[in-house]
């Protein structure tokens, strides 16, 4: 390391220290304190980016080093985009508890409420959780409502059980347009001026109605969003048993994400727990079939005409997380393939009309979040690039990557930990995209190649599992990047005869990364081996919605050398 570095290196370890020292002293819900942190984030961000450009890249020219190199930093930089823009949406997240309670003072004031149908879409959802989603729906406290169960797959035991619920069966004879074509259908044979769409597997809360409808008493609402909360840890929480340290995948966006959003004006829509004006579907033609990410966009369809979606971030419903990581995987890719088709989609990002720039940029974020797994999937293929062919993403030494790359990480790592309120831990979280990287960059390739020749894949929610499980063509290829990047050591250090293996360029970077690469590598095959379900899914473990580094690392470290 250079010795003109250390002022550099001291002033970082001060400054990492003095915010570790005040972290836990401070009010993190104060805009001030949030502003001074996405501060320093972006001036540590445009350091990092300005040094990347000006000191780590070679000459652009025709050749596989430059291209390749340039072709990482471009990804590299929006993702960068993206991790800066979430910063600044998380400065101020909204808070409409006191509007919803102002709201439903007024609707229960009224001589008679407005009317809701609750349609319940499914499709191959299992008895037991149909009945409790059921039975929940209809004990929602609430003058004026009827629960529709829209069977999709015309099962004769779900009619039987509807009529002993007392709640109305509606099915239909062909699944065209999946489930927005399910819920265009219940459209036809109801008729209550709002309605709510409950996903099969989520149970509303008895107060649901009462603290949503109120808030589309706004002529320019057409929608209430509430956040999904799921009762059981998903799959990388079950199988790295980190039920304890850290919240399931969806918590920072359903929790913290989307209240940000809605302080702009645009949080959306996903799918469950929501209520919508019927005359606003009605006005744009119902649920959008062109993509299989219905929910997402209704939001822009909505909101090209007028009307904004409302987030209240009260937890109304519980639904069960994806447990299993097989569909946890095949529900990931599903979402990328539908956020990348509302990109080309008549009422997306680029085609909607009388869309402002800024809800242009806000809907921008899913399509370009997911366009950064091709830079994580850039990162994890680079060690295996470097050692086979001598080829770096980027030239740096050690007492730059400290001086530069290290605040910049530490400070994104920090900075969104707390901002996201301990619900967001960004190592652990990234492995969610890590362990179906393959399948989702898949999904991104078929969308490229045909944007609307998609299916729709129902996500199974499995009630029991009664022996470990290893999803091999899940592993399989991360299993073959360890083994071609650690043949690649292999070669590069015979090819070297030892000699002068250290001393070549961008050695020491490398390692690094690959050690890092490896890390996260390993614990995707640990998520593969799927821990048994032996009580069943109704009855599954809690999981924490709050997280903690200090139980993060020692679960993982736990993780890494004891097999339970």
């Amino acid at each position: 390391m250079n010795t003109d570095l250390y002022p550099e290196v001291l002033a970082t370890v001060l400054l990492f220290l003095g915010l570790w020292m005040i972290s836990s002293r401070v009010s993190w819900s104060s805009v001030p304190v949030r502003m001074v942190v996405v501060a320093l984030f972006v001036i540590m961000n445009v350091r990092y980016v300005w040094w990347r450009l000006q000191s780590t890249m070679p000459p652009f020219v025709i050749g596989f080093e430059s291209l390749w190199s340039w072709f990482f930093i471009g990804l590299e930089l929006s993702a960068t985009l993206v991790i800066t823009w979430h910063f600044i949406v998380l400065i101020s997240p909204s808070r409409r508890s006191p509007e919803a309670d102002v709201a439903e003072a007024k609707l229960r004031a009224r001589p008679e409420a407005i009317g809701v149908d609750i349609l319940i879409p499914t499709y191959n959802e299992p008895e037991e959780i149909l009945q409790r989603t059921i039975d929940a729906a209809v004990a929602v406290d609430y003058p004026n409502f009827r629960v529709w169960v829209l069977d999709d797959g015309a099962r004769d035991w779900l009619k039987q059980l509807c009529l002993a619920s007392g709640v109305a069966y509606v099915a239909r004879t062909e699944r065209k347009g999946f489930k927005a074509g399910n819920l265009n259908h219940a459209l036809t044979v109801t008729s209550n001026p709002l309605v709510s769409v409950v996903d099969a597997d989520f149970a509303l809360e008895p107060n649901f109605l009462w603290r949503t409808a109120g808030l589309l008493d706004d002529p320019s609402v057409g929608l209430v969003q509430t956040p999904q909360y799921f009762k059981n840890p998903d799959a990388i929480q079950y199988n790295l048993f980190g039920e304890k340290a850290w919240p399931e995948a969806q918590c920072m966006f359903s929790d913290v994400m989307q209240s940000g959003r809605d302080t702009w004006d645009n949080a959306f829509c996903y799918g469950t727990g929501f209520v919508v004006k019927r005359a606003c579907l009605e006005e744009i033609g119902g649920f959008p079939e062109q993509t299989i990410t219905e929910d997402l966009h209704s939001t822009y369809v909505l909101l090209s005409h007028g009307y904004k979606t409302r987030f209240l971030n009260e937890r109304l419903s519980a639904g069960f997380a994806t447990q299993d990581i097989g569909e946890f995987v095949l529900q990931r890719a599903r979402w990328c393939a539908g956020s990348l088709q509302c990109l080309f989609a008549e009422g997306g990002v680029l085609r909607g009309k009388r869309l402002s720039i800024l809800d242009r940029l806000f809907f921008l974020d899913p399509v370009l979040y997911h366009v950064g797994t091709l830079w994580t999937f850039c990162l994890l293929i680079s060690p295996a690039i470097y050692w086979w062919f001598g080829v770096s993403p980027f030239r740096s030494d050690f007492g730059h990557l400290f001086v530069v790359f290290a605040p910049r990480m530490l400070i994104g790592i920090y900075g969104f930990y707390w901002l996201t309120d301990r619900k967001t831990i960004p190592l652990v979280s990234e492995l969610g995209r890590i362990v179906g990287i393959y399948y989702l960059v898949s999904a991104m390739a078929k969308v490229a190649l045909n944007p609307f020749r998609q299916s729709f894949n129902i996500t199974s929610k499995k009630l029991d599992s009664q022996r470990t499980q290893i999803y091999w063509h899940v592993m399989r290829p991360h299993l073959l990047l360890l083994a071609i990047t650690g043949a690649g050591i292999l070669y590069r250090y015979g090819w070297m005869q030892g000699q002068g293996f250290y001393m070549q360029d961008n050695v020491g970077l490398m390692i690094s990364l690959t050690i890092y690469v490896a890390w996260l590598v390993f614990f995707s095959c640990l998520i593969c081996v799927q821990r048994p379900t032996p009580n069943g899914l109704l009855d599954t473990v809690g999981a924490v919605s709050i997280g903690s580094i200090r139980a993060t690392m020692k679960t993982l470290f736990t993780r890494m050398f004891v097999f339970r």
